[in-house]
This record gives C-alpha cells, sequence and structure tokens, in this order.
C-alpha cells in the first residue's frame, strides 16, 4: 500500500515544524544560559566587563583550510586568555569534550579552564586532564581563583600532532549544530584574536 503524495507532503511537513520547534526551543535554552552566565560573571565572580568577550568567533587553521568555531564567553586576565565557557541546552556530559577542545584550540599555550553550562547547571573543567573538577554555577571559579590557577599553570603549548587532533575534535562538534551563537539579543559575535577587542 502506497501513501498518497498529499500525505507524504503533510507528513513532510509536519516533521520539519516540529523539528523547527525543537531547535528553537534549544537556541532559548542556550540564550538562556547565556544570560545566567553573563550576569554571574560580572555580578557574582568579580569579573570586569573588559575581561569578558561575548559571542567569539575565531579561527581554526587545519591543513590548508580555514574553518571557524565560537566561543560564547572568553575570559582573560591581564589579556590572556584564561577560561572559555560554552553554553548549551541541556546535556551537559556531551559538550564536555567540545569545551576542553576549545581551550585547547582557541589560544596557545592552552586556556587552564573550560566550562559547560546550561540555565540549570554548570560543569568546570580542567584542560589539562579534560576532567570535570566542579558542578554547579558555584563552582566557576571568581576573577580571584582564576589568578590563582592561570599562575599556577604550566604555560607548555601543545604538541602540533596533539593541536592537529584537539581541532578535528572540535569542528567535529561544530559540524554538528552551526556553533556561531547569534544570542537572544541579536548581539551578533565578536570576530578576532582572542585577548583582543
Amino acid at each position: 500500500m502506497t501513501i498518497p503524495e498529499n500525505e507524504q507532503l503533510y507528513r513532510a511537513a509536519k516533521i520539519r515544524d516540529i523539528l523547527q520547534e525543537e531547535l528553537q526551543d534549544g537556541e532559548d535554552l542556550a540564550n538562556e544560559a547565556r544570560s545566567m552566565v553573563g550576569y554571574l560573571l560580572q555580578e557574582k565572580k568579580g569579573y570586569a566587563p573588559e575581561e569578558i568577550r561575548k559571542g567569539l568567533a575565531f579561527e581554526v587553521q587545519l591543513g590548508g583550510e580555514t574553518a571557524w568555531s565560537s566561543a560564547d564567553f572568553l575570559v582573560s586576565l591581564n589579556n590572556r586568555p584564561a577560561m572559555v565557557i560554552k553554553c548549551a541546552a541541556g546535556s551537559l556530559d556531551s559538550r564536555e569534550r567540545q569545551a576542553v577542545a576549545a581551550a585547547r584550540v582557541i589560544a596557545s599555550p592552552p586556556l587552564p579552564i573550560a566550562v559547560v553550562a546550561d540555565p540549570v547547571s554548570a560543569e568546570v573543567l580542567d584542560v589539562a586532564s579534560g576532567k570535570v573538577v566542579g558542578e554547579g554555577f558555584g563552582a566557576i571559579p571568581t576573577e580571584e581563583q582564576l589568578q590563582a590557577i592561570v599562575a599556577e599553570q604550566k604555560t607548555m603549548p601543545l604538541d602540533p600532532k596533539r593541536l592537529e587532533k584537539e581541532k578535528r575534535i572540535l569542528l567535529a562538534f561544530d559540524a554538528i549544530k552551526c556553533c556561531v551563537p547569534q544570542g537572544g539579543d541579536g548581539g551578533g559575535v565578536q570576530i578576532g584574536e582572542p585577548g583582543k577587542p
């Protein structure tokens, strides 16, 4: 038994509408997380506005190709990138590896801290080990705590082969979903080098 063409078209349109609604719901939740994290960094964690870059898009050179990736927030101390934050709609554990790869690629030497956040919680990751070292918004380092972490960091660049692997991991995650955040406030992204306005 074959399905009439008009019923096939109706089903396809219905599936498309459901998927678009789910994507919009996910983006709304990610925007909520971005708003919460932005407020938290300045009002509760002690970072100055000039230490926080929101919606940063950055180049990723892989072989002879140039691609783009992004971070929802990049926190710099003394003009040195120190913490990257990626916001999502949920399922933080599925975003951990992406955030660690971003922290390893965005600057050399790699940033010491990566964070993944949704509207409900956050996970803080030690970039060197890739392990979760804190859970919840309270675990996101204050400006003073991040200063201490940076002071203790061994400033060794990644081996070129390891860096290439991290770039591939980051771009694979980005290919799953468009990586450049637009933001609910229409702010778009800042394209440029990390640590430079």
